[in-house]
């Protein structure tokens, strides 16, 4: 008898224990990027679908070769896995899908008028996880910058490199004042988000480095 209860209770555990393991906890949805699908994809949907998929396969492969194209939201209940139907598909097939930009960014004279939200969301989503500045110090042997590194020389990177004007995106330090000075060879964590058409947002690390002798800030 006791056998047997030990048995129920050790099955009951394994079944709460199952329930408390689900992939749509906070720390994994943050982990995945929600794209709706512009082509059938093998293994992953068809059509028109939306979906989570890893950040990385939508940065490097989906969007760049549009079979793809990340969805903005104002909340997270409109992130929602929805499976097109054949009539979802029939009723899009008119609609002319707005175009993707390539990873390489957009043009910094290109007029902002010009710049979709969709465009914008794209650019938002190719920036690397990690952007790199090279900087002199005053000694080879000490960390300390002659000057420093703001928010402002990451907004001219975005703007110059993918497009992104002040006007499309913010930039703001993660867990310090956005008034902060990098004074150091050193990485913070920055936040880059959407200034209108949603609240979508990408962390990224900037990464302070040493210019060498010969090199250019921009190298």
């Amino acid at each position: 008898m006791y056998a047997s209860s030990s048995r129920i209770l050790a099955n009951a555990s394994l079944r709460v224990s199952s329930r408390s393991i689900s992939t749509s906890s906070p720390s994994l949805a943050r982990r995945e990027t929600f794209v709706e699908l512009l082509q059938d994809v093998p293994g992953l949907g068809r059509t028109f679908d939306r979906l989570f998929v890893a950040p990385g396969r939508a940065r490097n492969d989906l969007v760049p070769t549009r079979k793809a194209r990340f969805v903005p939201f104002k909340d997270n209940s409109q992130r929602q896995i929805y499976r097109a139907t054949e009539a979802d598909r029939k009723s899009s097939s008119t609609l002319l899908i707005e175009s993707t930009t390539s990873s390489s960014g957009l043009s910094s004279s290109q007029e902002e008028s010009n710049i979709t939200p969709q465009e914008i969301l794209n650019q938002l989503h190719l920036i690397p996880s990690t952007l790199t500045f090279k900087r002199r110090t005053i000694s080879p042997d000490y960390p300390s910058l002659h000057g420093s590194l703001t928010l402002s020389d990451i907004q001219e990177r975005l703007d110059s490199t993918y497009g992104l004007s002040s006007g499309d995106v913010s930039v703001n330090w993660v867990d310090r004042q956005d008034g902060s000075r990098m004074k150091e060879l050193d990485s913070w964590k920055a936040i880059v988000g959407l200034k209108k058409g949603g609240k979508e947002g990408t962390e990224v690390v900037i990464r302070v480095v040493r210019l060498e002798e010969g090199e250019g800030e921009e190298d």
